[in-house]
């Protein structure tokens, strides 16, 4: 079928004009080359929009449609609504002249003085034995010749990994033809990779102009202006229009940067092309999105790209004033959103969007001189804080939570940060990490401090972030640390995954247990592997997942010394397959992790399963090798990488079934263990993860009873001798070991803590609870009338008690061994103890505002570590 490409603007102010240009496709899907058919126009009512020609005048506020005849029978008539709107000023004016948007001219001339000073020097830099110094002479070196690069191009070559594919670019640019999907695929997104290119480039080569003043690097960008002047559109899909195409951002931020700062080299009627074409095929087609709140990552980039397309021709035409303030109506609520709603697309988007956000917040401070954008907690607090605390010991790596990988580039965002906000970790992962990167050179502070994360969160390395979902539960950093990351979230957008209660675990920067991070598009098993529960570390109920995105939510947390937890709760995410869903995890002297699944199932004889899924060697107790299809018989296995490894220990039920499998059609993503139990309608599963990497504690298990549903004892042992008793059971019911009564979710303690054990006498002592209300036995009386949190050490007689309930709780607690005596009245929240006196120590002497402080142990404010 023949059909009419076309820009269909949603929008005009009052004196705004639109021209209409066509472009006639043929039924092959090739532009029919030489087609002349013209339009004719109408717009009705014709005093709200005017047509002369192919020109559209808004005249007055209104909806007008307008419709185009061409006269052919091939071509069907176009009808579509214009708004017309009247003008609009934005709420701060534009007080910096050209060139504004790469650099202001004082911020050019110290990049200059920058650039020639002196090389940094190890006794320059903070933190040396982890961090490189920026090489800022070096960087401008290779920087330049990137550009040179691209000075002296003919072509280029665009790359698709997803499909294998690649697209030769011959230059000068001409406006592509049509391109057939892939295989498999609907409206594949070909453009977004070209104009990401050709943005860069613009980027680049307007850079190395304003710094060098050499004229070739202008004319070169000047080269593509012009030519992308001539499109047609800078969007690929016609039938979309704007919404749902990424290049039209990216061209339109590449051009907008290009031409605020070539402006001087180029004739005024080149500049007429240019800022034509910003307009009618940058903004203008933008305005669809105008009062759109919709927090897509798409959506995100273009309100950005509005800001970069006012900012170049604000001083030229007047009708770019509503796409500054729209861009900043947008931006700001994104960032009120993004904060408090949970909603996240994962690592990979979150970081695509927030680079574009303090793009544009660095723009508006710099050409308004207001920094409410750049000063907004998500950007200096909350993503800065989960960036940090969710990369991976040793390597520069993230879980891939949702559609994302596991390397990403967070340069630009963690260099604004640590310039910025001067956030000393940030600026540590900065030479730690991108020392060489592009963002280090053009946007890092010489005298940004550099702190590592274990000094700046001053050993409070964990972190729960609520409102999203996450924590992470981790040692440090280090070579021989590990990181537990889980995810319970709320979110539900296109680029979440069916994968609530999940977890991931890197031990010594190697992924050990694994996601299969962004989903395949193309349907059939790869697809549903990816997206499905089944390719996730959570639970199947009768080999069915979850039946919907989002629908978890961290229920509780507490993280004491050597005693953290968090719970989520993902019942909501299964629909009819089950009652209920939680997954609790215990993370004990940042050596190992205790993991508690309780499901609630409908019927008696439904099956649950755990899965496990790694793309490392699996092992059986007795170290040999386990391949897909094998089962174990015993409830012991290793996941062995090349230098780290886990041990899972599987505790209860004391009835499983535990194998190796693969999926069929997508065995590349590594095998899986899957742990099944059918029993009665609850089932509660224990597991021990515990990770060993270069010189690994030889923890074991000992003396393992049950009682009842839920309850469980046993004995932790580090090179065979005792170390820990440890219980957990449901809240509602009590449980007994070695000679200890406990009622409460968990229970952690150390024989010197009852000094019963003649190998610990003087040794110092130790008693974790979690959501207790009794404990009781030979030297220790515990209880509370509501379930309570509490950590004590005899040695150092440090303590903490949280309350997470809504009301205050009575707590007596002695300890006979240690003369500890506490008769308390806790409010809710946190609250430290005074083990001499017997007391809870007040709000105002700890530093903190209120008795419910949220922030303990150096987290930062936004950072949820209760």
């Amino acid at each position: 079928m023949y059909r009419v490409e076309m820009i269909r603007v949603p929008l005009l102010e009052t004196g705004e004009t639109h021209t209409l240009a066509f472009r006639f496709i043929g039924p092959s899907g090739s532009v029919l080359q030489g087609c002349t058919t013209a339009g004719i126009v109408t717009c009705t009512p014709s005093q709200v929009l005017q047509a002369k020609g192919l020109t559209l005048t808004a005249l007055e506020p209104g909806e007008a449609e307008v419709k185009v005849d061409f006269g052919d029978n091939r071509f069907p008539s176009v009808c579509w609504r214009i708004t017309v709107i009247p003008p609009s000023e934005p709420i701060h004016r534009i007080t910096a002249q050209s060139p504004r948007i790469l650099f202001l001219k004082e911020e050019a001339k110290a990049f200059r003085r920058r650039i020639r000073g002196k090389e940094d020097t190890a006794e320059d830099a903070p933190e040396t034995a982890e961090v490189l110094v920026i090489q800022y002479a070096r960087l401008w070196h290779s920087y330049v010749e990137r550009a040179a690069g691209y000075l002296n191009e003919t072509g280029f070559t665009v790359h698709y990994p997803s499909i294998s594919q690649e697209w030769h670019v011959s230059l000068p640019l001409e406006e592509p033809e049509p391109t057939p999907d892939p295989q498999g695929y609907t409206d594949f997104p070909y453009w977004t990779m070209y104009a990401r290119a050709i943005e860069e480039r613009l980027i680049v080569l307007s850079t190395v102009y304003i710094v060098t003043g050499k004229v070739d690097y202008a004319e070169k960008a000047r080269g593509y202006l012009l030519a992308l002047a001539s499109y047609g559109k800078w969007y690929e899909f016609d039938h979309r229009g704007a919404e749902g195409n990424l290049s039209n951002a990216h061209f339109l931020i590449g051009v907008s940067a290009a031409y605020d700062a070539i402006r001087d080299i180029i004739t005024e009627g080149e500049r007429l092309r240019i800022r034509d074409a910003i307009l009618s095929k940058g903004l203008q087609p933008l305005a669809i999105d105008i009062g759109n709140r919709d927090r897509h990552n798409i959506v995100a980039a273009k309100h950005v790209a509005m800001m970069f397309g006012a900012a170049a021709i604000a001083d030229e035409v007047p009708y770019a004033a509503k796409y500054l303030q729209a861009s900043l109506d947008y931006l700001t609520g994104y960032l009120d959103f993004k904060l408090n709603s949970g909603e996240t697309e994962g690592f990979l988007y979150d970081q695509v969007a927030a680079r574009h956000v303090w793009m544009a917040a660095d723009l508006y401070r710099r050409m308004t001189g207001n920094a409410d954008l750049v000063n907004h907690p998500y950007l200096a607090e909350e993503l800065p804080e989960r960036l940090l605390h969710f990369l991976s010991p040793v390597v520069n790596t993230f879980p891939n939570f949702s559609d994302s990988f596991y390397k990403l580039d967070i340069a630009y965002v963690m260099a604004m940060t640590a310039s910025h906000h001067a956030h000393p970790a940030a600026g540590w992962y900065m030479r730690r990490y991108e020392a060489e990167h592009p963002a280090a050179l053009l946007y890092l502070k010489e005298e940004t401090l550099s702190i590592n994360p274990e000094a700046y969160y001053q050993g409070a390395v964990s972190a729960v972030f609520q409102p999203v979902g996450w924590a992470a539960l981790r040692s440090g950093w280090g070579r021989g640390d590990h990181l537990l990351c889980f995810t319970s979230s709320p979110s539900a957008k296109d680029h979440n995954h069916r994968d609530q209660n999940q977890i991931m675990l890197n031990v010594g920067g190697e992924w050990l247990l694994t996601g299969p991070g962004y989903q395949d598009y193309v349907p059939g098993p790869r697809a549903d592997y990816t997206i499905g529960t089944i390719g996730h570390n959570s639970l199947l109920v009768n080999g069915q997942g979850q039946q919907s995105l989002g629908g978890g939510h961290i229920c509780d947390s507490s993280l004491f010394p050597s005693f953290e937890v968090v719970s989520g709760d993902a019942s909501a995410s299964y629909g009819e397959s089950l009652r209920s869903y939680r997954r609790t995890l215990y993370h004990i002297d940042a050596s190992y992790y205790v993991i508690v699944d309780d499901a609630e199932l409908n019927r008696e004889g439904d099956e649950a399963e755990l899965l496990f899924h790694t793309t490392s060697s699996i092992y059986g107790h007795d170290h040999a090798l386990l391949g897909p299809g094998e089962s174990v018989k015993k409830p012991s296995l290793i996941i062995r990488g090349e230098e780290a490894s886990v041990r899972l220990l599987f505790l209860a039920p004391g009835s499983l079934g535990i194998t190796v499998q693969e999926y069929p059609g997508a065995e590349s993503y590594g095998p899986f263990i899957s742990v099944k139990a059918a029993s009665g309608s609850s089932i509660r599963f224990v597991t021990l993860l515990i990770p060993q990497c270069d010189d690994p504690r030889n923890i074991t298990v000992d003396h393992v009873a049950t009682s009842g549903i839920s309850g469980i004892g046993f004995t932790v042992l580090e090179e065979g001798e005792r170390r820990d008793f440890m219980m957990f059971c449901d809240t509602t019911e009590t449980m007994d070991y070695e000679g200890y009564s406990f009622s409460g979710a968990a229970v952690r303690w150390s024989s010197s803590m009852m000094g019963q054990d003649p190998l610990d006498t003087g040794k110092p002592g130790r008693l974790d609870l979690s959501s207790a209300t009794r404990f009781a036995g030979q030297g220790i009386r515990y209880r509370s009338d509501k379930p309570l949190s509490l950590y004590l050490e005899t040695g150092s007689l440090r303590g903490a008690v949280y309350n997470g309930t809504t009301r205050a709780s009575a707590c007596e607690l002695c300890l006979d061994s240690s003369g500890i005596r506490l008769d308390l009245i806790v409010p809710p929240g946190k609250h430290n103890l005074d083990l001499k006196q017997g007391w809870i120590i007040p709000a105002e002497e700890r530093g903190e505002t209120n008795g419910n402080a949220r922030t303990q142990y150096g987290a930062r404010k936004k950072t949820d570590r209760d």
